[in-house]
């Protein structure tokens, strides 16, 4: 008798599914639908579409909740193509060729909650790009091309739980733009060229509170002297070892100012007296440029630590410690 009634239950599943996928259509532009009552759709299938989109396509139902354009050749997200999907809550655009997104882009998209655009052609992660996003959860952005993430990027996104920026070209991150993201939990950074100098620090430090991470592939890439170092300690059992936060807690003095050049010594190169000047000098606040020292000797092993002392408008003052 349960074997009968397994078997009732089998058969009316696959003729309940079947019924269900004779409503999924073929559209313009061979996007698969599923549809509701009344001509609500509830999922459209736009990826590897032949030929490929290169823009958003605009013959699917506004009423669209999830959207998948995923290998196509879209370049450019704009404001227009999207306003009308309002009820949109997962967009995916991985694998795409996307370089450019219109400031306020998604803002129509309030009720978004996952958005997919790794492997696309990004080079900025601005507040712009994600603005009007109050209810995103989940950002996927690996193998762009980001170098740049704005401390202000997240502010619109309270929300986020996930966010996996891994395999871009990331060197610096200020140590404010993950900290108002009180739901985070995962925070994919790996594979990133990062540059551990002392304006990495604030960043360092909050990546060592932060439970969830995985830096085992977290590593600087410069300056010379420290290529190669953890951003954290890999070894319990000499904590200080190759330790980028170590070592950037013992020779900076502020998260933003780099009191040492630690670099291969090759060539002399001084910038012109007029680009130096203090920071209470500087229009507007802003920070001097970085200087640049080395010299070159023929027979030179290791590397010299050099301590900026003093900047002025005629020069710089630096002193290089006794080995």
């Amino acid at each position: 008798m349960a074997c009968g009634s397994g078997m009732v239950m089998s058969a009316l599943f696959w003729s309940v599914t079947i019924v269900y996928l004779t409503h999924v259509g073929r559209v313009n532009g061979d996007c698969w639908l599923i549809e509701g009552e009344k001509g609500f759709v509830w999922l459209a299938i736009c990826s590897q579409n032949q030929p490929p989109f290169e823009a958003i396509p605009q013959h699917i139902n506004s009423t669209i909740v999830d959207l998948r354009l995923n290998e196509n050749k879209i370049k450019s997200i704009h404001y227009s193509a999207l306003s009308r999907f309002a009820n949109l809550t997962y967009l995916n655009l991985t694998k795409n060729e996307i370089s450019y997104i219109e400031d306020g882009a998604f803002s129509a998209q309030f009720n978004l909650q996952v958005l997919q655009m790794g492997f696309n052609k990004l080079r900025n992660l601005t507040e712009g790009i994600l603005r009007g996003l109050g209810k995103l959860q989940y950002l996927y952005l690996q193998a762009n091309l980001i170098e740049t993430v704005t401390p202000n990027a997240f502010w619109e996104c309270p929300n986020i739980e996930n966010i996996d920026l891994s395999l871009n070209r990331i060197q610096q991150l200020d140590g404010s733009t993950f900290t108002s993201l009180t739901k985070l939990t995962t925070c994919e950074l790996y594979t990133n060229p990062f540059n551990c100098s002392c304006e990495l620090l604030g960043f360092v430090k909050w990546l060592s509170v932060f439970p969830n991470r995985t830096n085992e592939r977290m590593v600087c890439d410069s300056p010379p002297g420290v290529s190669g170092y953890s951003l954290l300690s890999q070894n319990p059992n000499n904590p200080t070892y190759r330790n980028a936060l170590h070592m950037l807690t013992t020779v900076c003095t502020d998260d933003y100012v780099t009191p040492f050049i630690s670099i291969s010594i090759e060539s002399t190169t001084i910038p012109p007296d007029s680009t130096l000047c203090g920071m209470d000098e500087c229009p507007s606040g802003t920070e001097p440029d970085d200087i640049t020292v080395s010299t070159t000797e023929n027979e030179v092993q290791g590397k010299l630590k050099m301590e900026l002392k003093e900047i002025t408008k005629a020069g710089a003052t630096i002193t290089i410690p006794d080995s």
